[in-house]
């Protein structure tokens, strides 16, 4: 159907979903061990290796509401497509807090909510999908704080 979009479901905490397009999540895999990452913010786990790149992983849940999250870090991450031009980081990651679903999505079937104005910067859009409350992240936000926290190294 045209009018139709694959999107996938992702819980990043207990009572915390968000919902991404399918097109943008390069694959889900389990949890790793990750490398810290000096002076980094609460909200950023760390990174591992992946097809040869360095994956920055967020825990979605701490960068949007801003506190520390209290998930075990043992499941899954899911690698996200960069939407920006940032060359030196082409994917990152969030946690995932449970089994991600695909979730079509057609006009008929998506409530966008209004954002209120102590929202995160994080959330682009709160919305509900068949009687499920979900949030579309802000992607361009989240590698922007990720450009400012990951110095470049030079070559």
């Amino acid at each position: 159907m045209a009018n139709e979009v694959r999107g996938i479901m992702i819980p990043v905490a207990k009572d915390r979903r968000v919902l991404l397009p399918n097109a943008i999540i390069a694959e889900v895999v389990s949890y790793q061990s990750l490398n810290k990452i000096d002076s980094s913010p609460n909200w950023l786990l760390g990174n591992f290796n992946w097809r040869g790149y360095d994956i920055p992983v967020v825990c979605y849940d701490t960068l949007a509401t801003g506190r520390k999250s209290t998930l075990k870090l043992t499941g899954r991450v899911a690698v996200i497509k960069a939407l920006g031009d940032i060359e030196h980081m082409p994917y990152f990651a969030i946690v995932v807090n449970g089994v991600p679903r695909l979730q079509l999505v057609t006009q008929g079937d998506l409530q966008v909510h209004e954002s209120e104005s102590e929202d995160s910067n994080a959330i682009a859009s709160i919305v509900t999908i068949q009687d499920e409350m979900s949030e579309i992240p802000n992607i361009r936000f989240i590698e922007h704080v990720l450009n400012v926290a990951i110095p470049v190294k030079s070559a």
